[in-house]
């Protein structure tokens, strides 16, 4: 059996490691940044279309619009939480989305006058209305403003 020996052509122009770079691992680095960026825009409109009950468990819910402003630059930061406190659901926040019908009926159950409103589960009269990182935080954990 012959072993087929691999010549260097030297008139041929060989692969550098910064067009192997450019040509395939760029595009893969480019997808998933791209993915990482929309999959919670994807989920703000998509996914909490139909949420029967308040989960008691978690620690607050938002209420939201997919459309509105102020929901699309806190929701996001909301979703990644939920994303790294998956097994921990006491940490969690309910997410809802009122711009969809089935979920009208929470804005006059819980008298949702703008959003994003962020609602303890465990007192449904703490609320926060705010886009303020630092003020979500602290809600989060203690309640207050």
């Amino acid at each position: 059996m012959k072993q087929r020996i691999k010549r260097l052509d030297k008139n041929k122009p060989s692969r550098s490691l910064t067009k192997i770079i450019i040509i395939k691992v760029l595009p893969v680095i480019a997808f998933l940044v791209a993915g990482f960026l929309l999959v919670p825009y994807g989920s703000m409109y998509f996914q909490n279309n139909k949420v029967d009950t308040i989960q008691p468990k978690n620690e607050a819910v938002i209420f939201y619009n997919a459309n509105c402003p102020h929901c699309q630059k806190v929701y996001p930061k909301i979703f990644w939480h939920n994303v790294l406190n998956f097994n921990n659901e006491s940490n969690r926040i309910q997410t809802i989305n009122v711009q969809n019908a089935n979920n009208k009926h929470y804005l006059v159950e819980f008298t949702i006058q703008s959003t994003p409103t962020f609602m303890k589960t465990t007192n449904i009269n703490q609320r926060l209305v705010s886009t303020n990182s630092q003020q979500i935080k602290q809600f989060i954990q203690t309640g207050g403003h």
